[in-house]
């Protein structure tokens, strides 16, 4: 059994990734799952001033969250067709903590699944291809990805339409089968 960590992206309180995220994860049957929230790891905007200062604590113990897991699931908005900047100063954090070429999420490469999902057609696919090519760098091999498009057609009731409930289950199931 793989240990796996769960993550949005989105800072909003009523986020939709968060709610895809969670219908995700609830799939997971053959690993174990931790949900991360990136709130409980406050950081402040990254900048040579402040970390000439001292890195905060937070990103030690992120960085310490990612080393005990085996696999990274992420669900991620697109702003401006691109990662949110919650999510970038994350990683700019983590970055200041390994050597040049070491991966940001612990002492080896990790599988990850990158979704996202938008009100509009395209699902943030745009930010999901972007990170797509950006992971290795930072130390992920992608063994997945999905853009939900138009998520307020497909949530009805609080539960996916039966076609993209299948399209989540099918890709969890294919990420689980390649750890």
């Amino acid at each position: 059994m793989k240990k796996i960590i769960a993550f949005t992206g989105s800072n909003h309180s009523n986020s939709i990734h968060q709610q895809l995220l969670n219908i995700a994860i609830e799939k997971v049957v053959e690993n174990e799952v931790t949900m991360v929230d990136l709130s409980d790891f406050p950081l402040p905007i990254y900048s040579l001033d402040i970390e000439a200062k001292g890195i905060p604590q937070e990103v030690y113990h992120l960085k310490e969250e990612f080393v005990k897991h085996d696999a990274i699931i992420i669900a991620t908005p697109e702003h401006n067709g691109s990662m949110p900047a919650y999510l970038k100063n994350v990683i700019d954090w983590l970055s200041r903590l390994v050597p040049a070429k070491s991966p940001f999420f612990g002492n080896e490469t990790k599988p990850v699944l990158l979704m996202s999902t938008s009100p509009g057609p395209t699902g943030g696919a745009t930010n999901i291809k972007t990170m797509t090519e950006l992971m290795p760098w930072w130390g992920g091999d992608v063994k997945g990805t999905y853009s939900l498009g138009s998520y307020f057609e497909k949530m009805v009731d609080g539960k996916l339409t039966p076609d993209a409930d299948q399209e989540i289950t099918n890709l969890i199931r294919t990420f689980e089968a390649q750890l």
